[in-house]
């Protein structure tokens, strides 16, 4: 059994991840996105739920998917190319697009390269800078198959539906961008994490 106050920390994750899920359905700025949207972060969490007994991650990891769940979560509610923050900087700085999507394909390698690395720790004999490397890469793969599958799902979509879930806001290089912002973000979590990741997993 779980001890106490981890199982409290981690039904509170639950807890906080399903608000934010209700609060977003309450009238979605694009009610045909949003389902489209909203399947990933809930997807997820059925997968962490399905596999918690098999596959405990360290708190360290769920709260970074947390994190991650939340961006999609607000993305799937505004849609991602009209989150209003991200509206008011576009106006304030003079961008030509509302960078949320960017920010939220960076945010995916810096929040879930650490649970990558930790499936590769815990499961390989990857260590070092293998394991940095192949942590990575795994990010970078993931960002590929991950733009496949928008194209895919967009293509079976409406006009207007899959124009909204792409986001590319007119951006021919819209994919490459996204995937190299998938790979900075992963970069980013290694250096900045690993060693505190190191230290979560000594303490299970």
């Amino acid at each position: 059994m779980l001890k106490s106050a981890p199982a409290v920390r981690l039904a509170a994750l639950a807890v906080v991840f399903w608000a934010a899920v209700a609060w977003s359905a309450v009238a979605p700025l694009d009610p045909a996105d949003y389902w489209l949207e909203i399947a990933t972060p809930v997807a997820l969490f059925v997968l962490l739920a399905a596999t918690f007994r098999r596959f405990r991650f360290t708190e360290l990891a769920y709260g970074l998917m947390l994190a991650e769940a939340l961006v999609l979560v607000v993305g799937a509610h505004y849609t991602h190319e009209r989150v209003p923050l991200f509206d008011w900087l576009k106006d304030a700085y003079g961008w030509r697009r509302n960078h949320y999507d960017r920010m939220a394909h960076f945010c995916v390698g810096l929040c879930l390269v650490i649970p990558v690395r930790e499936i590769l720790r815990r499961l390989s004999p990857l260590r070092g800078g293998w394991l940095f490397a192949i942590s990575a890469t795994v990010i970078m793969a993931w960002a590929a198959f991950y733009e496949i599958t928008e194209w895919w799902i967009a293509a079976l979509a409406s006009p207007g539906a899959a124009e909204a879930y792409l986001g590319s806001q007119g951006d021919p290089w819209d994919a490459q961008k996204d995937m190299l912002l998938d790979g900075l973000g992963a970069l980013a979590g290694l250096v900045l994490l690993a060693t505190l990741h190191d230290r979560a997993l000594e303490r299970r």
